[in-house]
């Protein structure tokens, strides 16, 4: 009756001034007032009535639903029923009202009820003379389970957010430790590219080759002619001073290997400190990483001792050709004096 109801079993038990006797009563006096019961989940108790071979009553229930373990529910039902011998049959108004009739037996030292289950199978449910103190402590008791029940659930939630939280964390590092891996062998693949010096290797040559023609075309002026053949030294002089140019414009290929070392460089370290910060998170976590913090500072000096050195030799170049336009320049301004 009363598990259908909440859901659970019920239990009783109860001492007041009763009888001892086991055997069918068949006075009023002889039932005891309130009956306790208890079973897995639910706590009852019921305040009897009787006369002659009616009775009348209440039911209280405390119960754990078995659709949330971590409170109690209570429910109250007034009902009436009859006794004849032994038997006894109860029928349950209101709140429980879904068991309708029961039936079992009663004396004046136990009450036993056939109970049907959810399933439509039977129990059978047993109280025993109590009283409120008892029906109190039971459910105090069942608000112990219930309680217990709530802290497991709290706990589990907890460990189920941290999971989560940690796994959202060791995501985050993951994917900054791969930043970091991407930018590391990026820059280290760059570094590996040797620069492409020979455009001014031949730029150069062709300035030499053009300084070489003025100093010659210098040497040999003479005669009436020689004023007219300082002029053409003259302009091969610009010629150099033009070819020396060419390597400037050499030069300035030069920074876009600069600008992506330098930009990679920048990215490592953007990809490291964002994987610091990530690691903070959670920082007993260990991602794949390429390289350590000893190897970004290491592949980071590396980058810009490479720049300097692509900067300083492309700035040789150019300086070389400037150095030797200046020499065609006082060759011809020479040979122009003299001759003129």
């Amino acid at each position: 009756m009363i598990a259908t109801a909440v859901g659970t079993a019920v239990y009783i038990d109860q001492s007041e001034k009763g009888h001892s006797s086991t055997t069918p009563f068949t006075h009023a006096f002889e039932t005891p007032h309130l009956w306790v019961g208890t079973a897995d989940g639910g706590v009852a108790m019921v305040e009897l009535t009787r006369s002659g071979s009616s009775l009348s009553g209440s039911l209280d229930v405390t119960a754990i639903p078995s659709s949330d373990r971590t409170t109690t529910k209570a429910e109250h039902a007034a009902f009436t029923g009859t006794v004849d011998g032994s038997a006894v049959t109860i029928r349950i108004d209101g709140a429980l009202g879904s068991v309708g009739s029961l039936s079992g037996t009663l004396t004046s030292t136990e009450m036993s009820l056939h109970v049907p289950n959810d399933n439509g199978s039977m129990y059978t449910l047993t109280l025993r003379p109590g009283s409120v103190d008892d029906y109190n402590r039971k459910v105090g008791a069942l608000q112990s389970q219930a309680r217990q029940a709530l802290t497991e659930l709290q706990d589990a939630q907890a460990k189920e957010a941290q999971a989560a939280a940690d796994a959202e964390s060791s995501g985050k590092i993951d994917a900054a430790a791969t930043k970091v891996n991407s930018a590391y062998i990026e820059l280290k693949r760059t570094l590996g590219v040797p620069v492409d010096y020979s455009s001014f290797e031949t730029d150069l040559a062709t300035v030499r080759s053009d300084l070489k023609t003025v100093k010659d075309n210098a040497a040999n002026l003479s005669g009436e002619d020689a004023c007219t053949d300082a002029g053409s030294v003259e302009t091969d002089a610009g010629t150099v001073e033009t070819d020396a140019g060419t390597l400037e414009s050499d030069r300035g290929t030069l920074d876009y290997t600069i600008s992506d070392i330098e930009s990679q460089s920048t990215a490592l370290k953007d990809a490291w400190d964002a994987y610091e910060t990530a690691q903070g998170l959670m920082p007993g976590y260990t991602p794949i990483l390429s390289t350590g913090v000893g190897g970004v500072s290491n592949l980071r000096a590396n980058a810009r001792d490479t720049v300097s050195a692509i900067k300083s030799k492309g700035d040789g170049y150019v300086r070389t050709g400037k150095d030797l336009a200046a020499e065609a320049r006082r060759v011809s301004d020479t040979a122009v004096a003299s001759a003129c």
